[in-house]
């Protein structure tokens, strides 16, 4: 079995979160997408924000790669819940976990920089939304780090 991550942007995740279904049709195994990036380098900082950590999760469960782990949300235990935050924190003990409604909202590439120096890392995965996976991508490229998030072309 796996988790699934349901986030609020609409009538039916609304419906779904506040009366969770025993059970969930899903159509098939989810795909890893941008994150099949992470086994093909030895030290990656993966950056997640909001309800990115989904498929990110599986990448840090697994401890194939190792990996500096930043999730970015709002009031993350209050969103996501202990069993999955500590979870997280158990695969991962050395992340990053930064509550954006307690410290505000970092500079991102800033801040993934210094970590990606820090860890010693090869590159950077991010899965977060269009404009900052842009942002984030586009600006450690510049500063010559391999970085990796969604294309948006469809």
């Amino acid at each position: 079995g796996f988790d699934h991550i349901i986030s609020r942007v609409g009538d039916w995740t609304s419906k779904t979160i506040a009366n969770p279904p025993e059970e969930i049709w899903v159509r098939g195994v989810p795909t890893a997408g941008i994150m099949n990036v992470v086994p093909l380098f030895n030290r990656v900082v993966v950056v997640a924000t909001g309800s990115g950590i989904a498929p990110c999760a599986p990448h840090v469960y697994a401890k194939k790669t190792a990996i500096k782990l930043l999730w970015t949300s709002r009031n993350i235990r209050k969103t996501y819940g202990d069993r999955f935050v500590d979870s997280i924190m158990t695969a991962a003990p050395d992340a990053i976990i930064y509550d954006t409604d307690a410290h505000g909202k970092p500079d991102m590439v800033k801040l993934i920089h210094h970590v990606y120096k820090e860890f010693d890392a090869e590159a950077v995965c991010i899965i977060s939304n269009q404009p900052l996976t842009q942002k984030v991508v586009y600006g450690l490229m510049a500063r010559g780090v391999p970085a990796f998030g969604a294309i948006w072309d469809s």
